[in-house]
Protein backbone atom coordinates (compact mmCIF):
# COMPACT_ATOMS: atom_id res chain seq x y z
CA UNK A 1 0.00 0.00 0.00
CA UNK A 2 2.61 2.44 0.74
CA UNK A 3 4.57 1.71 -2.50
CA UNK A 4 1.48 2.53 -4.16
CA UNK A 5 1.02 5.50 -2.43
CA UNK A 6 4.28 6.53 -3.77
CA UNK A 7 3.97 6.18 -7.01
CA UNK A 8 0.88 7.97 -7.41
CA UNK A 9 2.48 11.01 -5.34
CA UNK A 10 5.55 10.69 -8.03
CA UNK A 11 3.00 10.44 -10.93
CA UNK A 12 0.81 13.89 -9.78
CA UNK A 13 3.89 15.48 -9.39
CA UNK A 14 5.36 14.77 -12.84
CA UNK A 15 2.49 16.09 -14.07
CA UNK A 16 1.30 18.82 -12.43
CA UNK A 17 2.37 21.58 -14.26
CA UNK A 18 0.09 20.53 -17.49
CA UNK A 19 -3.03 22.60 -16.38
CA UNK A 20 -6.16 22.41 -18.20
CA UNK A 21 -4.40 19.47 -20.60
CA UNK A 22 -5.04 17.13 -18.10
CA UNK A 23 -7.53 14.09 -19.51
CA UNK A 24 -7.52 12.01 -16.91
CA UNK A 25 -8.74 12.76 -13.24
CA UNK A 26 -9.80 10.91 -9.84
CA UNK A 27 -11.62 12.03 -7.13
CA UNK A 28 -14.45 12.19 -4.56
CA UNK A 29 -18.31 11.83 -5.59
CA UNK A 30 -21.36 12.79 -3.19
CA UNK A 31 -24.64 12.80 -3.82
CA UNK A 32 -27.64 14.06 -1.40
CA UNK A 33 -31.16 13.81 -2.13
CA UNK A 34 -33.14 17.28 -1.10
CA UNK A 35 -36.72 16.09 -1.13
CA UNK A 36 -36.30 13.13 1.10
CA UNK A 37 -35.13 14.21 4.63
CA UNK A 38 -34.33 10.01 5.57
CA UNK A 39 -32.06 9.95 1.94
CA UNK A 40 -28.69 9.67 4.12
CA UNK A 41 -26.30 11.40 1.07
CA UNK A 42 -24.26 8.45 -0.41
CA UNK A 43 -20.46 9.15 -1.48
CA UNK A 44 -17.87 7.45 -3.27
CA UNK A 45 -15.24 7.63 -5.70
CA UNK A 46 -15.12 8.97 -9.47
CA UNK A 47 -13.17 9.12 -12.65
CA UNK A 48 -13.45 11.46 -15.49
CA UNK A 49 -11.62 11.17 -18.71
CA UNK A 50 -12.12 13.78 -21.31
CA UNK A 51 -11.68 13.05 -25.03
CA UNK A 52 -11.74 16.59 -26.46
CA UNK A 53 -12.17 19.77 -24.84
CA UNK A 54 -16.12 19.50 -24.78
CA UNK A 55 -16.77 16.01 -24.23
CA UNK A 56 -15.85 13.60 -21.38
CA UNK A 57 -17.25 10.08 -19.63
CA UNK A 58 -16.92 9.75 -15.94
CA UNK A 59 -17.54 6.13 -13.84
CA UNK A 60 -18.34 6.70 -9.91
CA UNK A 61 -18.77 3.55 -7.45
CA UNK A 62 -20.33 5.37 -4.31
CA UNK A 63 -23.15 4.30 -1.42
CA UNK A 64 -23.99 3.99 1.90
CA UNK A 65 -24.69 1.40 4.10
CA UNK A 66 -27.18 -1.12 2.57
CA UNK A 67 -26.57 0.59 -0.79
CA UNK A 68 -23.68 0.64 -3.42
CA UNK A 69 -24.39 2.00 -7.22
CA UNK A 70 -21.68 1.51 -10.14
CA UNK A 71 -22.22 4.04 -12.48
CA UNK A 72 -21.04 5.93 -15.52
CA UNK A 73 -22.08 9.04 -17.78
CA UNK A 74 -21.53 11.06 -21.02
CA UNK A 75 -20.37 14.85 -20.28
CA UNK A 76 -21.12 17.30 -22.88
CA UNK A 77 -19.17 20.88 -21.57
CA UNK A 78 -20.56 23.86 -22.85
CA UNK A 79 -17.67 25.69 -22.52
CA UNK A 80 -14.15 25.23 -23.85
CA UNK A 81 -11.92 24.23 -21.03
CA UNK A 82 -8.66 24.54 -22.80
CA UNK A 83 -9.80 28.62 -23.14
CA UNK A 84 -11.64 29.02 -19.35
CA UNK A 85 -11.25 27.24 -15.88
CA UNK A 86 -14.85 27.89 -15.73
CA UNK A 87 -16.52 24.92 -16.38
CA UNK A 88 -20.74 24.20 -17.27
CA UNK A 89 -22.14 20.94 -18.14
CA UNK A 90 -24.64 18.77 -19.17
CA UNK A 91 -24.47 14.70 -19.38
CA UNK A 92 -26.68 11.55 -19.15
CA UNK A 93 -25.67 8.31 -17.61
CA UNK A 94 -26.71 4.87 -16.69
CA UNK A 95 -26.26 2.73 -13.33
CA UNK A 96 -26.83 -0.44 -11.95
CA UNK A 97 -27.92 0.22 -7.80
CA UNK A 98 -27.51 -2.68 -5.26
CA UNK A 99 -30.15 -2.76 -1.95
CA UNK A 100 -29.81 -4.58 0.81
CA UNK A 101 -32.50 -4.88 3.37
CA UNK A 102 -34.02 -6.89 6.02
CA UNK A 103 -38.12 -7.13 5.26
CA UNK A 104 -40.66 -6.44 7.88
CA UNK A 105 -43.74 -8.47 8.43
CA UNK A 106 -47.40 -6.73 9.65
CA UNK A 107 -46.15 -6.72 13.30
CA UNK A 108 -42.87 -4.89 12.59
CA UNK A 109 -40.95 -8.19 13.15
CA UNK A 110 -37.56 -8.25 11.44
CA UNK A 111 -37.07 -10.78 8.36
CA UNK A 112 -33.54 -13.09 8.14
CA UNK A 113 -31.85 -13.37 6.37
CA UNK A 114 -32.42 -10.45 4.38
CA UNK A 115 -33.35 -9.35 0.78
CA UNK A 116 -31.04 -8.33 -2.25
CA UNK A 117 -32.27 -6.59 -4.33
CA UNK A 118 -30.86 -4.44 -7.75
CA UNK A 119 -32.28 -1.80 -10.29
CA UNK A 120 -31.25 -0.21 -13.47
CA UNK A 121 -31.39 3.70 -13.23
CA UNK A 122 -31.16 6.33 -15.89
CA UNK A 123 -29.90 9.53 -15.28
CA UNK A 124 -29.49 13.45 -16.39
CA UNK A 125 -27.50 16.07 -14.62
CA UNK A 126 -26.78 19.52 -15.25
CA UNK A 127 -23.92 21.40 -13.36
CA UNK A 128 -21.04 23.73 -13.01
CA UNK A 129 -17.74 24.25 -11.50
CA UNK A 130 -14.48 25.20 -11.69
CA UNK A 131 -10.75 24.12 -12.42
CA UNK A 132 -7.70 25.12 -9.96
CA UNK A 133 -4.82 25.57 -12.57
CA UNK A 134 -2.20 25.74 -9.48
CA UNK A 135 -3.40 22.82 -7.95
CA UNK A 136 -4.62 20.47 -10.60
CA UNK A 137 -8.30 19.94 -8.76
CA UNK A 138 -11.55 20.86 -9.97
CA UNK A 139 -14.50 21.01 -7.60
CA UNK A 140 -18.25 21.30 -9.07
CA UNK A 141 -21.76 20.76 -8.10
CA UNK A 142 -24.70 19.85 -10.18
CA UNK A 143 -28.24 18.75 -10.04
CA UNK A 144 -29.03 15.19 -11.44
CA UNK A 145 -32.72 13.28 -11.71
CA UNK A 146 -32.88 9.68 -11.82
CA UNK A 147 -35.40 7.54 -13.70
CA UNK A 148 -35.80 3.81 -12.47
CA UNK A 149 -36.81 1.50 -14.94
CA UNK A 150 -37.73 -0.99 -13.03
CA UNK A 151 -40.30 1.24 -10.86
CA UNK A 152 -41.00 2.66 -14.36
CA UNK A 153 -40.75 6.51 -12.10
CA UNK A 154 -38.89 9.36 -11.78
CA UNK A 155 -36.83 10.29 -8.78
CA UNK A 156 -35.64 14.36 -8.74
CA UNK A 157 -33.64 16.65 -6.76
CA UNK A 158 -30.39 14.98 -6.21
CA UNK A 159 -27.78 17.28 -5.68
CA UNK A 160 -24.26 15.85 -6.68
CA UNK A 161 -20.91 17.40 -5.52
CA UNK A 162 -17.33 16.33 -6.28
CA UNK A 163 -13.71 17.59 -6.11
CA UNK A 164 -11.00 16.19 -8.96
CA UNK A 165 -7.17 15.49 -8.90
CA UNK A 166 -6.33 16.24 -12.43
CA UNK A 167 -3.21 13.36 -13.32
CA UNK A 168 -2.38 13.53 -16.93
Amino acid sequence: MKNILIIFVLIALVHTSYGQQNSFALGFYGEVQLEDPSYNGAFGIQGKYDFTNHSGVQAQVYGRNGYVAVGADYILSILDRSKTNFQVFIGGGVSQDFYRYNDADDNDNITIPESKDNFTVLNGQAGFGYFFPDVNLSVYTGYKLKYNTNWDEVDPNYVMLGVRYHLW
